[in-house]
């Protein structure tokens, strides 16, 4: 995940008011049409001046596996820690990366693993931290908040992959106004979400999910200043923050490996990967 900080000046000559989601405008889809236009060429402008390295970084996720990875993959499978207090779905059926979902977690977090020694696979989250370590005989620990030293964690049952869900173009306006009143809730402050303008059916569903992870990670860091986020879609996913707006840029095909994280939204937007704001 490419976390962009404030690279240049390439953001700052957003002249004309985006469009806002569910409100009028002359003439709506001329006036989506340029808002996408202007945040495309933007956030390109920001990516052509990241830092050296981060462009080869960005694509790991479409690397090929490392040589004697999945080699235990089975699909997705529900676990449980023997008490029963953990409980998760593990999807390894993509290849390059895995998904885990947490009963009770709305994110779907998205897990990529190294070889270590003995066979041992291990799972980090895009921050570097450990979720899940497999042994080479498939044997699971699963590391959360509550249990920083990890806990076994067994099958309980098969289940289905993990994909963003189904969602009609029709319902969009609504479930972004949704999330602007939540996020108005949590942050105290109006915030705007804009979304991709001419968006095929097929990549609602990532959208969506893209939108409600900004949602959650300006809830983390609820004294921001951000009051527009502004959804793209492009080849690999990246976010970045210009004054009071977010941008998020979303790559379909990768399903949910293609859209940040909550945990990347909020330190983006707290500043803990990029230099102060101008």
């Amino acid at each position: 995940m490419r976390h962009l900080g404030n690279t240049s000046d390439a953001l700052s000559h957003q002249g004309q008011k985006s469009a806002q989601v569910g409100r009028p405008s002359l003439n709506p889809m001329t006036e989506a049409t340029n808002q996408y236009a202007r945040g495309a060429a933007a956030l390109a402008a920001v990516l052509a001046c990241g830092a050296p390295g981060l462009a080869a970084a960005q694509q790991q996720p479409n690397q090929a596996p490392v040589q004697g990875l999945y080699a235990s993959a089975s699909g997705a499978m529900r676990y449980a820690t023997p008490d029963g207090a953990v409980r998760f779905v593990f999807d390894r059926s993509l290849g390059r990366v895995a998904l885990i979902r947490f009963e009770n977690d709305p994110e779907v977090h998205v897990l990529r693993p190294v070889m270590a020694a003995r066979g041992v696979e291990i799972y980090r989250t895009e921050d570097g931290a450990v979720e899940l370590r497999v042994a080479a005989n498939g044997a699971i620990t699963v590391y959360t908040h509550a249990l920083r030293t990890g806990a076994p964690a067994a099958e309980v049952a098969r289940a289905a992959p993990l994909a963003p869900e189904a969602v009609a173009i029709a319902e969009m306006p609504e479930r972004f106004r949704q999330l602007e009143a939540r996020a108005r809730r949590n942050v105290g402050q109006t915030v705007t979400f804009v979304m991709p303008a001419r968006m095929p059916a097929s990549v609602a569903g990532v959208v969506i999910d893209a939108a409600e992870r900004a949602a959650q990670g300006l809830a983390a860091a609820p004294m921001t200043n951000v009051r527009q986020v502004i959804i793209l879609l492009g080849p690999v996913p990246a976010v970045a923050r210009r004054g009071d707006r977010l941008f998020i840029q979303v790559a379909p095909q990768m399903g949910y490996a293609g859209r940040p994280s909550s945990n990347t939204i909020r330190n983006v937007v707290t500043g803990q990967v990029q230099g102060p704001e101008e």
